[in-house]
């Protein structure tokens, strides 16, 4: 046939083909399974959050560490105020005469309690070099004071650089980024200085005799002209409009008048002194209450850093916390229903659909069950589209079963109608046959015969194919031989068939009937594949377990290994039968009744080439009968007759 090409069919055919779509590769991020999608998208925006805080974090905890650092550094100024208080109370009492052995040993005291606060105090390099400057200078200035081999104006000219020091370890020792704490502890360095200074002018007023009067008046006004600044910074600590503030700017002021009048004698001078002692008093108060002030806002600094970054890292775990919760409702509303609709849906793919065709098949009505997705959403929506599907491929199967159902009716009348036809013409033939005495006439009466016997075999393949039986069942057994000669009688050209080995074994009576067919089919197959004056050989052996195996051997070309392999496949599917995109089927249709027969009552067929060593070079096609359907020990049924849809008959003689 000749298919006709209008002017578009030029075109058509330059068009390049279309491209296949391009898969993505087994490791792309569009082939990820929607739970690690999901995964992915939860864990990037955690992970970053984590870090982030992480950092925060840390930077909490590293500044809480230092604090505390510097908590503990502090921890020296104790010991440092303590130290310089005994040492001015040593020069003092060195100066003055008052209980000097009483103030060395308390300088001693206060000086290892120094050391040992040192040894034990991570302090930073400068505060350790100051501390000894404080200790090695104020030892040696007290044992030349004791020695009485240092001057008066060598006693405070060495003296101060030793408290300069002291305000510098001081001030040093506190490092932290709260000014509100540096200025305390810059007003507890002031009051040292300020206590050192009263202590050295007070040296001064009572030890005034050993220098000239001018020399010590100029003396105290310059060591006095270094108050203003130390005033101002104890002035921080007590407030600028506190009563102590007053009183110290007050007191300095009367001692510049005194120091500044030449009339006003400065040793021993009782207004002098008095002011002195009240300065420092006020100092001495100042260094207690800074230095327990100092050291405690520090510590609670560092507490207080230490809570915050406790409380940042458990706000931030609480917040991813309740962020991977949200998520995970999300994911899981997200997942859930998706883990749900993929197992449904290769459910019914795979295994429902299958069962309930088989059940449609079979008669039944099945009624599909929904997938357990009961959303509305995009997922809700595919679960009900493939509800849909589902229900429609049932009703397909459902229409395809009713098809198949008619039309193995239509197979089973026609059939059974075209079978009352055939017996109605063998019985006519069988009066004529034994009503002939001519043999010529005879021999084509006998061809006729079987060729009405080949047309009724057809009519019953249309009943197998239907799936009805052939006939009433066998009740009584039927030998091997017997059947085999009954398959033989249905072939037209049975003077070709051969019989050898045919070992003594008993069909069961209900596998009678479909035993002689599915031969009769094989025999005749043989027969139409080879050659007219080759024979068609059937032999049969005894198997181990009791069964029999029958061969049915040809010597036609024989069969390619693809052509035989699709023809097993076709003997092996028990007779079912799929639509096939070749119309190949129809051509076969003695396969498919071979294959359902031997499925009904558990035979096994095969075709098989030439074996080696056989001289055979055509088809062998083996039948194995399992002790299923053979009776062991009972004689076979006497009467030819017997035998259902098979007319048995004595055969002219064939060549063995």
């Amino acid at each position: 046939m000749t298919m006709f090409a209008g002017p578009a069919a030029p075109a058509a055919a330059a068009a390049p083909p279309d491209k296949p779509a391009k898969r993505p590769r087994p490791w792309a991020l569009s082939n990820w399974p929607v739970g690690s999608k999901v995964l992915a998208i939860v864990v990037v925006p955690l992970v970053l959050a984590t870090i982030f805080g992480g950092l925060r974090v840390e930077n909490a905890m590293a500044s809480a560490s230092g604090l505390r650092l510097a908590a503990t550094r502090a921890d020296v100024i104790p010991a440092i105020t303590k130290y310089m208080s005994s040492l001015d109370v040593a020069l003092l009492a060195s100066s003055t005469g008052h209980d000097v052995e009483g103030a060395r040993k308390n300088y001693e005291a206060r000086k290892y309690e120094l050391q040992t606060r040192l040894a034990d105090t991570n302090v930073i390099p400068d505060v350790r070099s100051g501390v000894s400057t404080l200790l090695n200078g104020g030892q040696a200035l007290l044992d030349k004071v004791l020695a009485n081999n240092i001057s008066l104006r060598d006693r405070v000219t060495t003296y101060a650089p030793i408290l300069l020091t002291a305000e510098d370890v001081i001030n040093a020792s506190v490092r932290v980024d709260s000014e509100q704490i540096r200025a305390q502890a810059q007003g507890l360095s002031r009051a040292v200085g300020a206590r050192g200074q009263m202590t050295m002018q007070e040296i001064l007023v009572t030890r005034g005799n050993d220098l000239p009067e001018p020399e010590l008046r100029t003396s105290m006004i310059t060591l006095a002209g270094t108050e203003p600044s130390t005033l101002f910074g104890m002035s921080e600590v007590l407030g600028a409009g506190s009563p102590e503030a007053k009183t110290l700017q007050q007191q300095m002021v009367t001692r510049m008048a005194i120091m500044s009048d030449p009339a006003s004698a400065l040793v021993n001078n009782s207004q002098l002194l008095q002011s002195i002692h009240t300065t420092d008093g006020i100092a001495e108060q100042i260094v207690t209450d800074a230095t327990a002030s100092v050291t405690k806002s520090v510590q609670a600094a560092a507490t207080a850093r230490r809570e915050a970054a406790m409380r940042d890292t458990g706000l931030m775990l609480a917040v991813i916390l309740v962020a991977l919760v949200v998520v995970l409702l999300v994911a899981r509303a997200l997942v859930r229903p998706l883990r749900v609709l993929r197992d449904g849906a290769l459910k019914v793919a795979h295994t429902d659909l299958e069962d309930e065709i088989t059940r449609i098949r079979a008669g039944g009505e099945p009624v599909p069950a929904p997938l357990a997705v009961y959303t509305t959403e995009e997922i809700g929506q595919v679960a009900h589209a493939v509800d849909e599907l589902h229900a429609q491929a049932l009703l397909l199967a459902g229409d395809e079963a009713r098809l198949r159902l008619l039309v193995n009716d239509m197979f089973e009348t026609m059939s059974r109608r075209s079978r009352s036809l055939v017996d109605q013409q063998l019985s006519l033939i069988d009066r004529l046959e034994r009503d002939e005495e001519d043999p010529d006439r005879l021999d084509s009466l006998f061809r006729l015969d079987h060729l009405a016997a080949r047309l009724r075999r057809n009519s019953a393949n249309l009943l197998v194919l239907a799936g009805a039986q052939l006939s009433r069942d066998q009740r009584e057994p039927v030998a091997l031989s017997t059947v085999i000669n009954a398959a033989v009688s249905e072939v037209e050209d049975y003077r070709r068939v051969q019989l050898a080995g045919v070992p003594d074994s008993t069909v069961v009576g209900s596998a009678v009937g479909s035993v002689i067919h599915l031969l009769a089919e094989l025999i005749d197959n043989a027969l139409r594949y080879s050659p007219p004056t080759t024979p068609v050989r059937v032999s049969a052996a005894r198997g181990g377990d009791g069964g029999v195996l029958l061969w049915v051997s040809d010597s036609g070309l024989g069969m390619n290994d693809g052509d035989r392999r699709i023809a097993n496949m076709r003997l092996q599917s028990g007779g079912a039968m799929a639509p096939d995109p070749v119309p190949e089927n129809a051509r076969h249709m003695g396969l498919f009744v071979v294959g359902r027969l031997a499925d009904r009552h558990g035979l096994r067929v095969g075709l098989r080439g030439p074996a080696p060593g056989e001289e055979s070079i055509g088809t062998t096609a083996e039948v194995y009968l399992p002790p299923s359907v053979l009776v062991e020990g009972v004689a076979a049924a006497p009467a030819p007759a017997a035998v259902p849809q098979a007319r048995v008959r004595v055969l002219p003689p064939a060549p063995v």
